[in-house]
């Protein structure tokens, strides 16, 4: 669809990527191809286009031969989207990622029972020659043992289900349930081994794009570029993304570097979101990483920045970010700055977050984790989804004496009321009295004062009010483990995934209500993944590596306060991330939320040599830089 001949004069200046696009989508000839679309570059706009395109040229030979176009994006809110704009049309399937990888694989129950059974054995067999290895009796060895019998019990079940399930959006607690982390890694090994499914795929699904495909899991994307090598000339696979916008651990680095040689590679280059001094800025925070520069549209006004920089030891914080508001108030002439709720919020860390929402314990225990952050982030991590999806809304309708919605959740969600259980009784209601007395267990931990999330899991797992998930067993079995010698324990350490799981469970239970209002956005903070996709008039983000403690990322280096580690300077000459790149990522993704004006508030041990670097590497003018709003503390 071509841009309105009144249009501004620049906003054509990337028409010619649609054109191109045209020249790939082509059935008879595909061309796979990665589209650099930076922020605000108008990116899901150009994926609907291609969509109608294809539509209009091919929709009749692809429904004559049962084919359909694949969309695979990050949301369900942006698969919404994109159905919507697309008018619901049955030729295009639009899935998250885990929905799509279940969509393919389901019904396929012997492939991936062989799959799990494997699987299974592998762990197993790992975990028996760890145990060899350590010690008896022992924490760690409590653990795996554990660990060994929720994996043999699990494995000697396989036979007993003729069908596995899955939910995309669900805990996935049933015996027969596959949980999210082995969907990916079944569909992707499928597509690697089975030369048959990578027939029917290709022949299903001649176009498959995927949008912000920097953030999809790598090893799904590592097993399509096999799928795509070998069947070039009929099947397109389109990626979607800025490798600068990448935000999550588990997304595959440095993506355009890996793009296959033939491939087209097409560049938006407008910014249709912000204005022209966040523009200017973001291409100067990118600047050193990579070499792609962006233009904001000529009919976009000039916007406002402004950094402020104070030191780490102002006593009141909050205080000062309100003198922050009001002084942006008076900047723009924009009153709603003077409105907290009226300004997005925005955080380079989770640490100061949880820090200021009352759940730092938690988050300090298993954020650390690589293997558990992405999910704890995003809400989905089993072990806390156990307390945020089951046991807060039970305790929160008991306290309230709710009893119509806590009868709701325990039939909904406890194995004591289940089919298979309530199937087996003669008087369904001897099984509702067992319930009532799990629930008033569970309640009574809160007679004399807050229990604790151990208290709390290991009471359910007592009565079986819920199925606590196998982690949280594991780590009960360790905490519950009488301590040996110092020496044993120091030779066979707990894993970090276990140590992680006992210090969550020594948090409070109070932590889990912030936490849970926080993953689902409903806080006054939100991070760079919250707004992933999104845009605010007027923005304000909050850098201070005190309360984020340096965790994974370091503002101060990136803002020159202090010199990179030595750490970092190998890993840049081995060609790995580092704090500076996680951190530029970051800082890029926040500042281009803004469509209007933008404030960046920074604390440092280093004030001065902040302002120094900033001004010296040009991100903000001499003017732009506030580090005093003594005489700034009225509208």
């Amino acid at each position: 669809m071509k841009t309105p001949e009144n249009a501004p004069l620049n906003v054509k200046v990337d028409d010619h990527v649609e054109d191109e696009l045209v020249r790939f989508l082509n059935l008879e000839n595909p061309t796979s191809f990665f589209l650099f679309a930076g922020a605000g570059s108008g990116k899901t706009r150009t994926l609907v286009n291609a969509l109608k395109y294809l539509a209009s040229a091919y929709r009749d030979v692809l429904r004559l031969r049962g084919r359909q176009v694949a969309v695979i994006t990050y949301t369900n809110a942006a698969c919404d989207e994109i159905t919507r704009r697309t008018e619901y049309d049955p030729l295009f399937v639009v899935r998250t990622i885990h929905s799509f990888a279940w969509m393919q694989i389901q019904g396929l129950n012997t492939d991936i029972r062989v799959w799990l059974k494997d699987n299974l054995k592998r762990e197993i067999s790992e975990l028996h020659a760890e145990e060899a290895k350590g010690r008896a009796g022992t924490k760690a060895s409590a653990a795996r043992q554990a660990q060994l019998e929720s994996k043999q019990r699990r494995l000697a079940r396989l036979p007993e289900f003729k069908v596995f399930t899955y939910n995309p959006n669900g805990d996935n607690r049933e015996r027969n349930a596959l949980n999210h982390s082995e969907v990916i890694k079944i569909f992707s090994s499928f597509l690697l081994t089975k030369p048959l499914m990578q027939r029917m795929f290709v022949e299903r699904y001649p176009f498959l794009l995927i949008d912000e495909s920097q953030d999809t899991s790598r090893v799904l994307i590592d097993a399509l570029f096999v799928v795509q090598k070998a069947h070039a000339n009929r099947f397109c696979l389109g990626l979607i993304g800025d490798t600068m916008q990448r935000i999550y651990p588990d997304g595959k680095e440095r993506i355009e570097t890996e793009i296959p040689a033939g491939w087209g590679i097409p560049e938006k280059k407008l910014n249709h979101r912000c204005p022209k001094r966040i523009v200017r800025l973001i291409n100067q925070i990118r600047g050193g990483a990579d070499a792609h520069k962006q233009e904001p549209r000529d009919d976009r006004p000039e916007g406002w920045v402004r950094f402020f920089v104070f030191p780490t030891a102002v006593p009141d914080k909050p205080a000062m970010e309100q003198l922050v508001r009001v002084y942006m108030a008076n900047l723009t002439g924009d009153q709603d700055w003077s409105d907290a709720s009226k300004c997005k919020i925005l955080t380079l860390e989770h640490h100061m977050a949880a820090r200021r929402m009352g759940f730092l314990q938690m988050f300090e225990a298993l954020a650390s984790v690589d293997e558990y952050r992405t999910a704890f982030l995003d809400g989905s991590f089993a072990p806390t989804r156990f307390f945020t999806h089951n046991v807060l809304p039970l305790v929160t309708a008991q306290q309230k004496g709710d009893k119509f919605a806590a009868t709701k959740i325990v039939r909904e969600g406890s194995p004591l009321l289940s089919k298979d259980t309530l199937k087996g009784r003669d008087k369904p209601i001897d099984q509702l009295r067992i319930a009532q007395t799990a629930i008033d267990s569970l309640m009574g931990l809160w007679a004399s004062n807050e229990p604790s999330c151990g208290a709390i899991a290991a009471n359910i797992a007592r009565t079986n009010l819920f199925a606590v998930p196998d982690g949280l067993k594991a780590a009960l079995a360790a905490k519950a483990a009488p301590a040996e010698t110092r020496s044993d324990e120091a030779a066979d350490p707990v894993t970090d995934q276990v140590a992680a799981l006992i210090a969550f469970l020594d948090c409070p239970f109070s932590q889990i209500a912030p936490y849970a209002a926080y993953v689902a956005h409903e806080a006054p903070f939100d991070t760079h993944q919250g707004v992933k996709g999104l845009e605010f008039e007027r923005v304000m983000v909050l850098m201070d590596d005190e309360e984020s403690r340096g965790f994974l990322f370091d503002y101060e280096k990136l803002l020159g306060a202090k010199a990179q580690s030595a750490a970092d300077v190998k890993n840049a000459q081995g060609g790995k991330e580092t704090s500076l790149d996680r951190t530029r990522r970051l800082f890029y993704v926040t500042c281009s939320r803004a469509r209007s004006s933008l404030a960046l508030v920074a604390y440092s041990a280093a004030p001065a040599a902040v302002r120094a670097h900033v001004i010296a590497s040009n991100w903000f003018a001499a003017d732009e830089v506030i580090t005093d709003l003594t005489d700034h503390g009225r509208v």
